[in-house]
């Protein structure tokens, strides 16, 4: 009998060994072998905040709700997984791309991006100095990844989160070694699931570019009666452009801004609401300091 009991014992021990191990390797059912733990934040494009009723975000067979506070999420999945589902109610299921996992990594995937819909995002890398394409620069927005082109620097992002009445200006990024970092913003118009944001232009790394100064391009945006922050500068080049190059939002209360120019023409829009000033520049040089004193929104 003593025999028997400390057998059933040994049997129940193992069993609630196993059940604590696939319970934390998240729910779906578990796995074994090498795991990354995934962590993030689900947010609707829409509004910036997180989606209520949460989401739930799905990796293989593991899945895990979002907060209701704060949208976020940790999930262990295994370092073969390659993709990440977001299922949140009354939206379409989006798809994201996972990086190369390792076991034992912690993995920020930072915010993902919902909305009511999906476009395509489309444009093209180029040198700012030699107006040559740039192939292979990773641009990423709202949780999506993309590589240029190494022929063409043309680039596409698809899965984009989309709400034509949104109120956010949607930010991505370009990055390539070699080259400063280059932000963007992606709100041109959105014709048959495409929106064009042209070229985006990248400054090489170099000893004198660019000089220490951090922009070439300097002044101060003011809003009678209102806040310049979240006023709005449009670059356009040459000034007859279509389509802003390079768009900048303001997040200083004094209005203070500076631009990094290329030598070349250039048409900026401010834009506030229905407010707007408009100013044409020529740039010689990048060690040209050029001072647009007070900029008032009418």
């Amino acid at each position: 009998m003593t025999r028997r009991f400390s057998l059933w014992a040994l049997l129940i021990g193992v069993f609630a060994v196993l059940t604590a191990l696939l319970a934390g390797c998240g729910g779906g059912g578990g796995f074994f072998g090498p795991s990354a733990l995934l962590q993030g934040r689900v947010v609707l494009v829409s509004t910036g905040q997180p989606p209520n009723p949460p989401a739930t975000v799905i990796v293989g067979g593991q899945s895990v709700r979002t907060s209701t506070q704060e949208g976020t999420f940790q999930l262990r999945v295994p370092t073969t997984a390659t993709q990440l589902v977001v299922r949140t109610p009354g939206l379409p299921d989006f798809t994201f791309t996972l990086p190369p996992l390792q076991a034992g990594q912690t993995v920020d995937l930072g915010d993902l991006y919902v909305g009511v819909r999906t476009i395509a995002v489309q444009g093209r890398i180029v040198d700012a100095l030699t107006q040559q394409p740039v192939g292979e620069a990773t641009v990423s927005l709202l949780g999506q990844r993309a590589q240029s082109n190494p022929t063409t620097g043309r680039f596409t992002l698809n899965g984009i989160a989309y709400d034509p009445e949104g109120v956010l200006d949607p930010e991505g990024e370009v990055q390539k070694t070699g080259y400063l970092p280059r932000r963007f913003l992606a709100d041109q118009p959105v014709i048959d699931g495409v929106m064009e944001v042209g070229d985006l232009l990248l400054l090489p790394e170099t000893d004198d570019n660019p000089p220490g100064q951090p922009g070439n391009v300097h002044g101060v945006v003011q809003v009678p009666l209102d806040t310049p922050v979240g006023a709005r500068i449009d670059v356009y080049t040459p000034p007859d452009a279509p389509i802003a190059n390079e768009s900048v939002i303001l997040s200083q209360p004094s209005g203070a801004f500076r631009l990094w120019l290329l030598p070349g023409n250039y048409r900026l829009v401010f834009t506030k609401g229905a407010r707007t000033a408009t100013r044409t520049i020529t740039v010689t040089s990048l060690t040209q300091e050029i001072d647009l004193g007070t900029v008032v929104l009418q």
